[in-house]
This record gives C-alpha cells, sequence and structure tokens, in this order.
C-alpha cells in the first residue's frame, strides 16, 4: 500500500512494495518483542512507563520500541525518536541501543523512499549488532538488506542477503524469529519453483503453529493468500484471508488489519464483487485515519477511486478525489518535513563528528602529558623499589608454578578419568543396543513368525530393554556423582547376584550362541567396595567370554578367599591366546590390535585402570586351544 513517489523503484508496483514493507516491518515486530495489544495502547503504555523508568538502558530501550511503533503512523516521528535515542545510547556507551535506534532511522528512510540511505543505516546498525555478539539484531539486519535490494530491483543481492540472514540465524533458539526469517525468504526466493518457495513457506508455519505465535501465522496466512490470489484460487485464498483478520482484530493489530482488509478487498475484486471490495477499502480507510497511519491513505483512496470508476459512480468518485487531493498534500507535507529533517540530522551528524574528533584529539594530549607525568614519577619509584620487588616476585613466581604444575596434574587426570567414563557407557551399551536393535528389525517380518514366537520376542524385548534401562540408571548416576574426579563409594556388596546382573544384560548374545552360564561364585560372599567399577569389569569379562566362546559352549564364573584378598574369575571355553597377546592384553594401542579387537582392548584398559582404583589387580591366564580365564583380585 505504500504509495511509489519520486523516490520508489521503476517497475515495482505499489502492491508488490507494500508486500515486501510487511516483509520489512513483521520481523521488526519480533526483534522490539511488541506484546499482543493494540498499536496505539501499548505507545500510550510505554509513554506513561517513561515517567517512572530510572534507569537510563531501560529509557533507551523504551523510546527505540515507541520510536519504531511510530513508523506506521509518521516516518518523521520514527526518524526523531531514532536521532534522539542514538545520541542517548552514545553517551551513555550502550551499543545495543545505538543500533535499535539506527535500525529505526532505516526504516524511517525506507518508508521514506530513501533505499541508499536506508542500506547504509542497516549495515551500520549490523555493525553495531555483531560488536555485541547479537546473532538475532545481525540476522534481522541482514534480511531488512535483503527486502531492500528487492525493492531496489536487484534480485541477486536479495538473494545472498537472505540467505546470509537464514544461515546467521540457524543457530537461534527463538524460533517465532526463525519463522518470520523463512516466511522471508519465502517471498524473496526470485523466479523460484513454487514447491522451493512453498517449502520454506510451510516450515515457518510448522513453527509458528507449534510455538502458537499468532503473529507469525497472520503473515504467512497473508502471504499464502497473495500466492491464491495470483493463482486465481479464490476460495483458498478466503480462507487465510478471514483466518488473518481475525488474528488482527483479536490482538487489535490496527496495521496488519489494514493489510489483510486490503487482501480481502482484492479477493472480491477477483470476483468482480466491486461493491464488496469499496467496504473492504472504506473500512481500511477508516481504521487507517482513526490511528493516524498517513502512510496508508493515499494508496486506499486511489483504490477506492479506481473501483468506482469500474462501478461508473462519478458522484463517489468525485469525492474521493476531493479526499485523494487532501491526503496527497498531506503526504506532501510530511515528505518536505521528513527531507529538512534528514538534512538537519545529516548535518548535525557531521557536526557531531568533528566535535567528537577535536574531543578525541584534545583527550589524547591531556592523556599524553598525565601519562608522561605518571609514567616519570612511577619510573622513580620503580628505581627506589625494584630489587624488593624482584626477590618477592621470584619467591611467589616458584609458588605459582609448584600451584599450577599441580593443577595441571589434577586437571589431566580428571581429564582422563572423564574421558574413561564416556568410554565406560558407549562400551558397555554398544553391544545390547545392537542386539536390541536386531531383535526389533526381525520382528517386522510379521509373515515369517508365528503370533506365538512374536510374543516371545516382545516379552524378551521388553525384558531385555528393562535390565538395560535400569543398568543404564544405575550407571548415570555413578557417572554424574564421580564427573568432578573419581571419589570412593564403597558399599557392601553381594558377588554372587552381581555375576548375575552383569550377565542379564547380555541375555540375548547368550540366546543366540546357545551358551550357558554356570555361576558358581557363593551366594554368601560379600565384599566392601565400589560396585560400579566391579560391575562394569563383570560385564566386560562376561561380554568377552560370549564373544569368543564356541556356540553351545560354557562359562564359568568361580571365586576364592583368602585372608587378604578375594579372587574372582571368569572362563570361557574359546580359541585361548598366545603368551604375546597377554603380554599385551592390558597394554591397548591401535598398532597392537586389529580392528576387531579394538573396543576389547580399550574396555580392558580401563578394566585395569579401574581395578587399580579400587586397590586391586586383574589379570588373564590362556593357552592356545584351551579357553581363557580372566581373574580379578579385590583386597578383603
Amino acid at each position: 500500500m505504500l504509495r511509489l513517489n519520486r523516490f520508489s523503484t521503476p517497475g515495482m508496483i505499489p502492491f508488490q512494495l507494500r508486500i515486501l514493507t510487511s516483509c520489512l516491518l513483521f520481523l521488526s515486530f519480533y526483534f522490539f518483542l511488541f506484546s499482543a495489544y493494540s498499536q496505539t495502547s501499548e505507545i500510550r503504555k510505554l509513554q506513561k512507563q517513561l515517567v517512572n523508568t530510572t534507569d537510563s538502558i531501560t529509557y533507551i530501550d523504551h523510546l527505540n520500541t515507541i520510536g519504531f511503533m511510530m513508523h506506521m503512523k509518521s516516518a518523521d516521528s520514527c526518524l526523531l525518536y531514532g536521532v534522539k535515542v542514538k545520541a542517548m545510547a552514545d553517551r551513555h556507551n550502550y551499543p545495543k541501543g545505538k543500533a535499535d535506534a539506527i535500525c529505526n532511522i532505516a526504516t524511517a528512510f525506507f518508508l521514506k523512499g530513501l533505499y541508499s540511505q536506508a542500506l547504509s543505516s542497516y549495515t551500520k546498525a549490523l555493525l553495531e549488532y555483531e560488536s555485541v555478539s547479537d546473532t538475532i539484531g545481525v540476522a534481522h539486519m541482514l534480511m531488512n538488506s535483503a527486502v531492500v535490494y528487492e525493492v531496489l530491483g536487484d534480485t541477486p543481492n536479495s538473494l545472498k542477503f537472505s540467505r546470509k540472514s537464514l544461515n546467521k540465524a540457524a543457530g537461534l533458539a527463538r524460533d517465532s524469529v526463525k519463522s518470520m526469517l523463512y516466511a522471508n525468504y519465502s517471498f524473496l526466493m526470485p523466479k523460484s519453483p513454487s514447491d522451493s518457495s512453498g517449502f520454506y513457506l510451510a516450515k515457518a508455519q510448522e513453527i509458528a503453529i507449534r510455538f502458537r505465535d499468532q503473529r507469525s501465522q497472520l503473515f504467512i496466512n497473508q502471504l499464502k493468500s497473495d500466492k491464491f490470489l495470483e493463482k486465481g484460487e479464490t476460495q483458498e485464498a478466503l480462507a487465510v484471508i478471514l483466518t488473518a483478520l481475525q488474528i488482527a482484530r483479536q490482538n487489535k493489530w490496527e496495521y496488519h488489519e489494514i493489510v489483510g482488509l486490503d487482501y480481502y478487498a482484492r479477493y472480491f475484486l477477483k470476483l468482480n464483487k466491486i461493491d464488496s471490495a469499496i467496504v473492504c477499502y472504506n473500512q481500511s480507510y477508516n481504521l487507517a485515519k482513526a490511528n493516524g497511519f498517513i502512510t496508508f491513505k493515499v494508496e486506499i483512496l486511489k483504490s477506492l477511486q479506481k473501483c468506482y470508476h469500474l462501478k461508473a459512480d462519478v458522484l463517489n468518485e468525485a469525492a474521493t478525489n476531493t479526499r485523494l487531493i487532501e491526503a496527497l498534500e498531506e503526504e506532501k507535507n510530511s515528505s518536505k518535513n521528513f527531507i529538512g529533517d534528514y538534512f538537519t540530522y545529516y548535518n548535525t551528524q557531521q557536526e557531531l563528528n568533528q566535535l567528537a574528533l577535536q574531543t578525541k584529539h584534545n583527550r589524547w594530549i591531556i592523556g599524553l602529558l598525565i601519562g608522561f607525568s605518571i609514567l616519570l614519577i612511577s619510573t622513580l619509584i620503580f628505581v627506589y623499589t625494584l630489587y624488593k620487588k624482584l626477590q618477592k616476585s621470584a619467591h611467589l613466581q616458584l609458588s605459582l608454578n609448584e600451584k599450577i604444575t599441580k593443577q595441571n596434574t589434577l586437571l589431566t587426570q580428571a581429564d582422563e578419568f572423564k574421558s574413561k567414563l564416556v568410554s565406560m557407557l558407549a562400551h558397555d551399551f554398544r553391544s545390547p543396543l545392537a542386539t536390541t536393535l536386531s531383535m526389533a528389525s526381525l520382528m517386522k517380518e510379521d509373515h515369517v513368525f508365528s503370533k506365538e514366537e512374536l510374543t516371545v520376542f516382545y516379552n524378551s524385548l521388553e525384558n531385555e530393554v528393562s535390565t538395560l534401562l535400569r543398568t543404564f540408571d544405575s550407571i548415570l548416576q555413578w557417572v554424574k556423582k564421580q564427573y568432578s574426579g573419581y571419589t570412593a563409594m564403597p558399599e557392601q556388596i553381594e558377588l554372587h547376584n552381581l555375576i548375575e546382573e552383569a550377565a542379564a544384560i547380555h541375555y540375548s548374545l547368550f540366546n543366540t550362541k546357545n551358551l550357558t552360564l554356570v555361576n558358581r561364585i557363593d551366594p554368601t560372599a560379600t565384599l566392601l567396595s565400589d560396585k560400579e567399577i566391579i560391575q562394569f569389569v563383570n560385564r566386560n569379562l562376561i561380554h568377552n567370554a560370549i564373544k569368543y566362546s564356541p556356540e553351545g559352549g560354557m562359562i564359568t564364573a568361580a571365586f576364592r578367599k583368602s585372608d587378604t584378598e578375594i579372587i574372582v574369575s571368569i572362563t570361557d571355553e574359546g580359541m585361548g591366546m598366545t603368551p604375546d597377546q597377554l603380554n599385551q592384553l592390558f597394554s591397548f594401542s591401535n598398532t597392537t590390535h586389529s580392528s576387531i579387537d579394538q573396543g576389547a582392548g580399550v574396555a580392558l584398559t580401563i578394566c585395569k585402570d579401574f581395578i587399580t582404583k579400587i586397590n586391586g589387580r586383574i589379570w588373564a591366564e590362556s593357552a592356545p586351544g584351551q579357553g581363557t580365564t580372566f581373574f580379578y583380585a579385590l583386597p578383603v
């Protein structure tokens, strides 16, 4: 609806310019975090709050918000607020407030057709946002620049900047902002296939619906109605137009209601229902007039004039012409004042810049003199106290070096322990999860198994997952407590039950290879030690035994007790190991293990480290063709 004045781009029709203006201003609503109130009411509310605001930063933020909310009522007011707040933000050294103010100035330039000045100001705002690492602000300025380039007819740069904006916003947590960026990108994509544009529009709508973001839904519905009207799909357009109007009226968003009525009028004109279109334009004009939206009045009256001309209603056409002349005069005066304000602002800025440079130079000279004086005095003091300070510094440095060395040692040990905790979790659950996944894949083939067999599978899968979850929860709780460094957590444990629990997590592997576990550990045997460390060792020794046992074989768990220690053993009937393999078993490296054995090598290395932490020891005995027995001993 923005009128094409002498600053407007050739070839850009008013309706296209109105859509682009909506693209820019809708995103700005999110940037300033407006609440769902009437625009006029929100301005009055913020103006009242200014009276009681004592914090300078909050005061600047409120003024920036008011300045932006004034943009459709009067671009002049938007500019004046921007200039005033920028000066305040400079005085208080508040980069974010300065960037917001420059953004308001750029918006005023855009609304008045000063597109080169708008681009320059958006770029300055972008640099300010980058200086404070404000990713949302940077993404916002990039998309605004893309809109301005599209207005100027520079489609390649428009697409380039919109893509930069999407890339910058990829990691944003505020999904409402991302929704608007996707919607804008959908509109700005030049001559792209409808499915590509539709993809981003659908993505934007999905986010808006998921977060119940009514403002995003309203804007997306208006873009969709525009596409439907272009294709002549009037019924589809009507549904989304009415939805957007309902959202705007429920939330008293006057600007969006005016835009929605414009879409509604276009819908009626497509059906050649001129009277209905006139009703929409009259409602839109009355709303713009009542809320002081000067920018809209001329274009609405032009649209009304065309409707009356189509009806051959000479009387109303003449009356509309009279109102149009008045609106044009009002806009002309507004533009004249704006240009004057702009040049005044520009000249003031130049004077301020010169003054700032002069002040900076004077401060530099004064600072240089003060610095030279301080340096001279400091040199005299330094010479007098140098010897004592050097002596004290040497002693302090030695002490600090010792502390740093100790700290680095502790940090290295903590990092190594954390890495082992992560490896412990990964190793313990990779194999059971892979087995569970295989069982789930088998159950997909329902034509292969009978109902009874599937029931057995379901029960087995349920039991295995339950066991896995219990084990995971227990380990996770232990890991959380150990993450800042190992702390012993001894408790009274029953060795026989620990073996059963450790074997349960590999239930499917036992069944797959038809293996038997023989637990010969005395059910009454107990030990005071760290349960989770012992269980990690048990699980890995049993898993290794399963891995290298022949089908139908037997795995035996046993223990013996002396006066000083308890020894637990896990024996398999596998192929056994050579002496060289036994020597390298607990000293893992990539060069001493094949890719098949690397997982087991890492686990055994961690087992040895963990057993050592609880004052135990671990070893293995084996011979080729005679199976392998792993032992670990713990102090009584």
